[in-house]
């Protein structure tokens, strides 16, 4: 299974969209929140099942807030991390991964990639595809997940065949 983590893109996903045209075999789309319909609107276009969760900028309900995903036997915590204090650590976000008893949390917030593994859980922010920070790219994040494990891979956007290599 191959899945696309999206987040941040706040209203201009262009790049996305012109991105995931070259790519072939992605199995899902998650998007992370700030503006979470450009996920809706990405998952119809391409015709890709979307998982997703509304982060700070699109006003969520509690329950809106983050999402448990089970794919392959992995499951995976979807949050836009914005109520775990991701700006300033990553404790919280891990306590509560350890709390649902995840293989990996997926968030976003930050603006800024980044992939770590803290006591066998995967934290995971794909960046933003539009607004990136801290003298970050614009980013995506490629996911394989299959029974033996999870494996993302960042994208930057800008560079040519990012995704023809995937």
């Amino acid at each position: 299974m191959v899945v696309a983590v999206i987040s941040d893109t706040h209203g201009i996903f262009t790049l996305v969209r012109n991105k995931l045209k070259e790519f072939k075999g992605l199995d899902y789309i998650f998007h992370l929140g700030d503006h979470a319909g450009d996920g809706i609107q990405l998952a119809k276009e391409f015709n890709i099942p979307l998982e997703y969760v509304k982060g700070n900028c699109d006003f969520p309900t509690k329950d809106e807030i983050e999402k448990i995903v089970e794919i392959e036997g992995k499951k995976i915590l979807l949050t836009h991390g914005h109520r775990y204090y991701v700006k300033y650590e990553y404790d919280t976000i891990l306590e509560r991964g350890k709390e649902l008893g995840v293989d990996a949390v997926f968030f976003g917030h930050t603006h800024v990639p980044m992939i770590s593994r803290h006591e066998d859980i995967l934290l995971l922010n794909p960046g933003s595809p539009s607004l990136p920070r801290e003298g970050s790219k614009k980013t995506i994040a490629l996911v394989t997940i299959d029974k033996t494990g999870i494996f993302p891979r960042l994208l930057n956007l800008e560079e040519v065949s990012a995704l023809k290599k995937a």
